[in-house]
């Protein structure tokens, strides 16, 4: 999936800081996974590390 400007920006700024973070985030809203608690506070820690 061809990342956009934007997301580009966020996910090299979470790798940055946690690269595991950043790549489970990506796999599981590529994949289209079920939205799991863990998922979600992933996705949230990694909204909070991108700041």
């Amino acid at each position: 999936m061809p990342l956009s400007a934007e997301m580009r920006v966020f996910f090299d700024k979470v790798a940055k800081k946690n690269f595991s973070l950043a790549c489970d985030v990506y796999h599981a809203l590529t994949n289209g996974q079920e939205i799991t608690p863990s998922i979600r506070a992933k996705v949230q820690e990694a909204l909070r590390l991108s700041r």
